[in-house]
């Protein structure tokens, strides 16, 4: 009869579930160690996946778009110019001109959050 052995298997930690802000502290911590992601994440018991997850869920919540608003000229004689400014981390604005489908701007909107 052969004897079984008794091989302890490791069962992995429990998932922990982190909050909105414990996952920003350790983005902010990782950008100040001067660490790569991969060594960060050893040293902090995390995985890559998780800390490249919160890293990219910061940058699309940090972009905010805002609305322009017209102020009326002056001269009354003048047409709307119909511009619509998206400005994006104030470092990026872009300015579109006589804008009369509102559902390109939708369109433009949606496809900027997609790049992030």
């Amino acid at each position: 009869m052969q004897e079984k052995t008794n091989n302890a298997s490791v069962s992995p930690a429990p998932r922990r579930h982190t909050t909105k802000e414990e996952r920003q502290l350790q983005v902010e911590n990782w950008k100040k160690s001067g660490l790569s992601m991969s060594e960060y994440c050893r040293q902090n018991n995390l995985t890559l996946a998780s800390l490249s997850e919160w890293k990219h869920s910061m940058l699309r919540n940090k972009i905010q778009f805002k609305p322009v608003q017209s102020l009326p000229s002056s001269d009354t004689t003048t047409k709307p110019s119909n511009v619509v400014e998206i400005i994006l981390d104030h470092r990026i604005k872009i300015r579109l001109q006589q804008v009369t489908d509102a559902s390109l701007v939708v369109n433009i909107a949606k496809g900027l959050m997609a790049c992030n």
